[in-house]
């Protein structure tokens, strides 16, 4: 049976619409460049950064508008429904098997659809301008993996969620939203130690100089960091960070091996300190604690969108797939401003931490300098883009809020 797309779905597509028609514009005409920005890079690294993210930012658009053209058309278009008529007829009668045909047919539709932005974007431009070491079997690799672990959980995912359709068909948002919370939990927990590893090798940093300052830094900040895991990212990238990450026992500071390996131990020692204000100021936890309230207020919502796919009988039909997985899409594209700003307002405490620690702001604003040219990191980036996408504020203003 053909939908008809109604007011609820009509304002969240139009809405999703009008942002990337406003980031794509963003793309391709990105504006002056500030002109503070020339008081601290060439005018040869300004461009050469708009240059390199005007590709992953075209990629990132583009894969997000295909995504959602084809999830419209299996959720709402005649071609689609028919589709999933056909699925259910082949199925034989038997829900799950056409449940599971179905799921399987639009993953691998967007997978394929996906695959050759990604493969350019993250492996041929990125070899372009340098900042892959990557071997194109290894990228393979990488990609499979990610896919066999996105391919089983899709799978537990869309069992569950069909399961708690037809066993609680009034309440099922309530429960599948608490799993997903429990789920969040246990994904912060497991992740560094389980699915990291299966990508890159960690292991405990043995520099006395870097276990030195990092027994310092905790010390100072009275917290109790007992090391910090260096990663072999140099084996894919010549890119240079640090990251937190973990909860609990494993809890934990990872720094590139790029890192550790080409900068002074002075531009390690405030690089670390800012990781230490993500632990100090509990990001991960809060994170995850708006992460959870927000699937919930999400999973609410959901009712009200996915209540078009129900049968004449009040059955929800293997074609709720399809909703989901756009409506899904759609909102978390639409909210990306507002998890964009608390990440940005994370950092910047991370930040103003790091230099209440070390006290060095000439050190702290080196390092984000040295960190957007190593990185190609864009110097003035478009003001929508930053507020629509932005996870970290762009170097000029941290460069500011560190007094720079």
């Amino acid at each position: 049976m053909h939908r008809k797309i109604n007011i609820q779905w009509l304002i969240l597509i139009i809405l999703a619409g009008l942002f990337s028609i406003a980031y794509l514009a963003n793309v391709v005409f990105p504006g002056k460049v500030n002109p503070t920005a020339f008081k601290y890079f060439t005018i040869d690294q300004i461009q050469s950064a708009r240059a390199y993210n005007f590709i992953p930012r075209l990629s990132y658009i583009t894969s997000f508008i295909t995504q959602a053209i084809v999830l419209i058309w299996f959720a709402f278009s005649n071609k689609g429904a028919a589709i999933a008529r056909w699925v259910e007829n082949k199925s034989r009668g038997n829900f799950w098997v056409g449940v599971l045909f179905y799921f399987l047919l639009i993953w691998i539709i967007l997978s394929l659809v996906r695959l050759p932005l990604i493969l350019y974007s993250d492996f041929f431009w990125q070899h372009s301008w340098g900042l892959s070491t990557q071997s194109l079997l290894l990228w393979w690799q990488d990609f499979f993996k990610s896919a066999i672990i996105d391919l089983f959980l899709s799978v537990c995912g869309v069992l569950f969620f069909f399961f708690i359709l037809t066993r609680w068909p009034k309440f099922w948002w309530i429960i599948g939203a608490a799993f997903l919370a429990v789920w969040l939990v246990f994904q912060n927990l497991l992740w560094p130690v389980i699915v990291a590893p299966l990508f890159n090798k960690f292991v405990v940093v043995k520099d006395p100089d870097v276990t030195s300052v990092v027994t310092r830094l905790a010390d100072k900040a009275g917290m109790q960091v007992k090391e910090v895991l260096v990663m072999d990212a140099s084996r894919r990238t010549t890119m240079v960070n640090a990251y937190f990450t973990g909860l609990g026992k494993t809890k934990r500071i990872v720094a590139y091996d790029n890192l550790l390996n080409n900068y002074p131990l002075e531009k390690v020692s405030v690089i670390l300190a800012h990781e230490f204000g993500h632990w100090s100021k509990g990001h991960i936890i809060k994170g995850l604690a708006l992460g959870i309230i927000g699937t919930f207020l999400v999973w609410a919502v959901m009712v009200f969108f996915l209540s078009e796919f129900k049968s004449s009988k009040g059955f929800y039909l293997i074609q709720t797939w399809a909703g989901l997985q756009l409506f899904i899409m759609l909102i978390l594209f639409v909210i990306n401003p507002l998890q964009s700003f608390v990440s940005r307002e994370m950092e910047i405490q991370a930040d103003r931490f790091a230099l209440e620690l070390t006290g060095d702001s000439k050190a702290l604003v080196n390092v984000q300098i040295d960190l957007t040219i190593k990185n190609k990191s864009d110097v003035s980036p478009p003001e929508f883009i930053v507020w629509f996408g932005y996870n970290h504020p762009p170097v000029l203003s941290r460069i500011n809020e560190l007094g720079g």
